[in-house]
């Protein structure tokens, strides 16, 4: 059974279908024409179709309304942390609809760590630090909001997820796609296919 075959397998057999099951929230700043845009494209050729904040979502009229929606309507959040995704409040506003998600559904969220320490997120350092010094000069009067994207930075940060390191590329998104993402599915969702997604991850063996 080839890769994608096995992954679109995967996700029949979990959920009956593969449409509308993936909401990447990235930053187009440095990650949306190069490492994001690579992953997008195995998990499309896996079967998937992706929500992504830099296609026709973005574009609508009222692009908070339809990210919400694209988030509700999806299964899963892939959301890839980079060394400017704090910078854009469009990606922190995404994050924030992404862990309201979480906590009152079973939907289910993947962070990815590109280049950055899970600590970075965690704590808002470095980077994260910088941006969130800009935000408080800009959101003087909207702390709360401020204080709502630390809250889902922490608990994104919180929740296991992929580090790249010093890999390469390629293979670390195909242990996204064939590795994490499958075996995260099995055990976070569906009481009943923890089993079936180990038999077909021997079968690959």
């Amino acid at each position: 059974m080839g890769f994608f075959s096995f992954i679109r397998r995967l996700i029949l057999i979990l959920f009956g279908t593969a449409d509308d099951l993936v909401f990447l929230s990235l930053s187009i700043e440095d990650t949306g024409k190069n490492f994001s845009d690579h992953l997008n494209s195995a998990l499309t050729y896996a079967g998937l179709r992706t929500f992504r904040n830099d296609d026709g979502v973005r574009r609508g009229e009222n692009t908070g309304s339809e990210t919400r929606k694209a988030i509700q309507e999806s299964k899963i959040s892939v959301i890839v942390f980079s060394e400017d995704y704090a910078s854009s409040t469009r990606c922190l506003d995404e994050l924030v609809m992404i862990i309201d998600a979480r906590r009152a559904t079973w939907h289910i969220v993947l962070p990815i760590f590109y280049h950055l320490d899970p600590s970075e997120v965690r704590n808002q350092e470095g980077r994260y630090f910088e941006a969130f010094s800009e935000h408080e000069k800009s959101f003087q009067g909207e702390m709360g909001r401020v204080e709502e994207w630390r809250a889902a930075l922490r608990e994104a940060a919180d929740v296991a997820g992929m580090v790249l390191q010093d890999r390469y590329e390629s293979k670390f998104i195909e242990s996204i796609v064939k590795e994490e993402l499958s075996t995260w599915i099995s055990e976070n969702e569906r009481l009943a296919a923890s089993g079936t997604a180990h038999q077909l991850c021997q079968s690959m063996d």
